[in-house]
């Protein structure tokens, strides 16, 4: 066989080589950009309904705000707060990177009466995200809300919620846990203008799988 005969299938050979390898290359650099960022620290906002729509199924509400606790990593930093209408939106926990406070905030929660003010609960963590989270370039915002998605008698808009969220740089991730139904409409526009996500399981026995699989959205969006 002659050489000119050869060179064309050491060509197409070469060719196919230097796909695969820039193949291997770009998958190589997108799985490193993925743990880059799933390795990054979080600043985290919990905050958590505490009206009386929560009174029946309180206990899996604090047993979820602890898992999202224990979730934490070292480096990672966050803040509990509870809502109920405007005037009982009250931070229990500055913003630290020690789980014990957390904790002892969480179970320190209680169910009190009054019309929810979810969108006004939405201002007051972004605002104070945006005040206090340290300011890491790598590092993610994230505000998790554990609700029902029933909006009563907010002050602020939907418009105005989702603006400062995004002013502090936070996505909103919802756990949505509920006694009768669960109100997706607010929470929808919340989760997609700030690139978040909702997890809602139908039964109580569902709830541990939607906290994990909104873990782990946090860590990977």
């Amino acid at each position: 066989m002659s050489l000119q005969r050869l060179n064309g299938p050491i060509m197409k050979f070469a060719i196919v080589q230097a796909m695969l390898l820039a193949l291997v290359v770009v998958g190589s650099g997108q799985e490193q950009a993925a743990q880059n960022q799933a390795a990054a620290p979080i600043s985290a906002g919990i905050v958590v309904d505490n009206s009386g729509s929560f009174r029946m199924i309180f206990e899996r509400v604090v047993s979820a705000t602890h898992s999202v606790i224990d979730s934490l990593r070292p480096g990672d930093e966050a803040f509990l707060v509870t809502f109920i209408d405007t005037p009982k939106i009250v931070l229990r926990q500055e913003m630290t990177r020690e789980k014990g406070g957390l904790k002892d905030a969480a179970d320190n929660m209680f169910i009190e009466a009054g019309p929810t003010a979810l969108l006004d609960a939405v201002l007051a963590a972004s605002r104070y995200m945006a005040n206090h989270a340290s300011a890491d370039v790598e590092r993610q915002r994230v505000l998790v809300f554990i609700t029902d998605g029933d909006e009563r008698q907010s002050v602020t808009s939907l418009d105005e919620a989702i603006k400062s969220a995004k002013d502090a740089k936070a996505r909103i991730f919802v756990l949505g846990l509920f006694d009768e139904k669960f109100s997706h409409k607010i929470v929808d526009r919340l989760v997609k203008e700030t690139g978040g996500a909702k997890f809602v399981p139908k039964r109580a026995n569902e709830t541990a799988e939607a906290v994990k699989g909104l873990l782990s959205a946090i860590r990977s969006k």
